[in-house]
């Protein structure tokens, strides 16, 4: 049975102290079944796995990863040309000269000489899958089973078996305190969370979620960059972001405050967790997720604490994040002065409103030529409910003839319709208007409740906050 499968279920953080320096790396992989000349050798790194090396099969029918260097410790990998299939193996700190060996094409009888953790955890993996098929026999010997006092029965052996390879793990762990297999386990024991019997269920709901989440990361050390070189270090902060963590900018900000400083200021899992969040949040479709990006740059970039950023790359993130400033949601929108057809002027602030869609469109854009029908059909749904449309047109200058020209052909007369010939609002820069459409909805107090969402979406959306304003359920 091949044992690669079984690594993921385990390694979550498996070195601190990481040492640089030390002499090179010299791995052998004897492999007689395996019936291809090139090996590929890699490793995890963050949400990547990344090509190490092509190793070719020398005279003595060896594979040899070697070189000068200290390789960071990790999980490390290595791909079989034939099936595509990927094996890890782990490459601590204190020795990087060992052999793997495999007699079967499948390398489900993987040994390792010269690597006492790598051998440890293998013998550990080895008991674990003797121990699986008595789990799953006794299951489904549980199911077929006709009375309860027989499930009773076969679940005590179920629990006996789990006891022994709890037992096990504490072997080890005592045994081998300064094993990877032992950090190893440390870091995927269960966090124990309390009952709190004494609440009512909503409150214990409540604290059982709060106490999860700031107990989630207890058995893992975020400032040790080893964990970078596992698979699933992201993964659980990518739960830990996205699960749970509420979905709004301020609740994001505060669960990547607290990442990071676990991590350490300059640190390597410092260094590339800012970056990570920067381009996960820049890149996503959520709504208010500027809100995470302004945070990132505001508390981090802009105070120098990203100086690997090359400056000029550094001035074009701040001066991107100052585009976005001004009209985040929750903010108050700032008061543009526009103009209709016949030459009046009407600023923002002159509309009387309950809610106010802003759309900024252009005749020529072709999305805003698709989504429109869906505006317009919003708007005389929503109008009689104290909800406005202020359409303002992006054209400028001889090109503003064609804004009342497709005002007509796209049925917007029930819009409030401007534009501003020679931009003397500087709408574009005020709501940070790159692309059309771009539709923001106001309150009565002008704050900016909600933004970048699609015309088609308008409907919903409305319909979802008259529904918590009124306290009425969505028909």
């Amino acid at each position: 049975m091949s044992k690669y499968f079984l690594c993921s279920l385990f390694i979550i953080s498996l070195w601190s102290n990481v040492l640089i320096g030390q002499e090179g790396h010299d791995i052998e992989f004897d492999l007689p079944a395996y019936d291809n000349d090139t090996l590929v050798a890699g490793y995890f790194y963050g949400t990547r796995q990344l090509v190490l090396d092509t190793l070719y099969r020398n005279k003595k029918g060896l594979f040899i990863l070697e070189g000068e260097e200290h390789l960071h410790p990790g999980v490390y990998l290595f791909l079989s040309q034939i099936d595509n299939s990927v094996h890890q193996f782990l490459i601590p700190d204190d020795d990087q000269k060992f052999k793997v060996t495999s007699t079967l094409a499948d390398f489900s009888d993987l040994s390792y000489k010269g690597s006492d953790e790598n051998q440890l955890f293998d013998d550990y993996v080895s008991f674990l899958a003797e121990k699986r098929p008595l789990i799953e026999g006794l299951q489904n010997a549980q199911l077929e089973a006709s009375t309860d006092e027989e499930k009773d029965k076969i679940q005590g052996e179920i629990e006996a078996v789990n006891a022994d390879v709890e037992a096990e793990q504490q072997r080890i762990i005592q045994e081998f305190p300064n094993s990877i297999t032992t950090i190893l386990l440390k870091a995927n024991q269960p966090i124990d969370v309390p009952e709190f019997t004494e609440l009512s269920a909503e409150e214990r709901k409540n604290s059982r979620y709060r106490y999860y989440k700031e107990h989630y990361f207890d058995h893992i050390d975020l400032s040790d960059s080893v964990t970078l070189y596992t698979p699933f270090i992201n993964d659980r902060v990518r739960y830990y972001m996205d699960k749970l963590t509420l979905q709004t900018a301020d609740s994001i900000g505060k669960s990547m405050d607290y990442l990071l400083a676990e991590m350490g200021p300059g640190s390597k899992m410092f260094k590339y967790y800012l970056g990570d969040f920067y381009n996960y949040y820049a890149k996503s479709k959520m709504v208010g997720m500027d809100g995470v990006v302004v945070h990132l740059v505001d508390n981090y970039y802009a105070k120098g604490q990203a100086p690997w950023v090359e400056q000029e790359t550094l001035d074009k993130i701040i001066d991107n994040v100052n585009k976005m400033k001004p009209s985040l949601m929750g903010k108050i929108a700032q008061d543009i002065t526009v103009y209709k057809e016949d030459g009046s002027p009407i600023s923002l602030d002159s509309i009387d409103f309950e809610y106010l869609v802003l759309l900024f469109w252009a005749p020529d854009c072709g999305h805003c030529k698709k989504v429109m029908p869906k505006i317009v059909e919003f708007g005389d749904k929503f109008q009689e409910r104290g909800v406005e449309v202020f359409a303002i047109c992006t054209k400028h200058m001889d090109k503003v003839g064609t804004c009342w020209e497709s005002i007509e052909e796209k049925n917007m007369t029930g819009f409030i319709n401007a534009a501003d010939e020679y931009h003397r609002s500087r709408f574009k820069t005020k709501y940070d208007v790159r692309t059309t459409p771009k539709i923001f909805i106001l309150d009565k107090n002008k704050k900016i409740i909600i933004k970048g969402i699609g015309g088609e979406q308008l409907d919903e959306v409305m319909t979802d906050i008259l529904a918590n304003q009124t306290g009425t359920p969505n028909e």
